[in-house]
């Protein structure tokens, strides 16, 4: 009797040490699927687009080569694939809950590997007007992609507009 006892006591003590280590455990993988880094927009800009518009997306150069003929070459990183994600971090949120925290070494290692850094080159006239572009650049969406896209247009939510009289 006294075994069966100390066996509950076992399994009460490992289930209770695991409510209370579980929370101090979790929270990670929630926090880092909260805060990736937004992707840059590559349709906000093109060639001709000033330089402002360009750095509005891509952030401030890492590095800028200036030339012989008065053109300037930028070179930009920036990380894509690592966008916040609030989907992801209710789901982690979930899955901490039912498995009392077991989980979240998994999914922050799943977050630490989340997204690519990419590096993309502008090359800007003596205007500061872009004039090349090199690099990354996003893959076109499949055709598939661009019905489902164009299926969901009348959907989407538009901007109200004033109108005075």
């Amino acid at each position: 009797m006294n075994r069966i006892a100390s066996r509950s006591h076992t399994g009460l003590a490992l289930l209770m040490a695991l409510v209370c280590l579980g929370p101090l455990l979790s929270g990670c993988s929630i926090a880092m699927a909260m805060h990736g880094q937004q992707e840059p927009n590559f349709e906000a800009f093109d060639v001709g687009s000033t330089r402002k518009q360009v750095e509005i997306q891509l952030g401030t150069p890492v590095q800028t080569q200036s030339r012989e003929d008065g053109k300037k070459e930028d070179t930009y990183r920036f990380e894509m694939g690592n966008s916040p994600n609030p989907a992801r971090a209710t789901l982690y949120f979930y899955y901490d809950l039912a498995t009392l925290g077991l989980a979240e070494p998994i999914f922050s290692l799943i977050e630490v590997f989340q997204g690519h850094t990419e590096e993309s080159r502008i090359t800007y006239d003596t205007d500061d007007h872009v004039i090349g572009i090199q690099g990354y650049a996003p893959p076109q969406p499949t055709p598939t992609l661009k019905q489902a896209m164009e299926a969901q247009e009348p959907y989407k939510k538009k901007p109200s507009v004033v109108t005075q009289e």
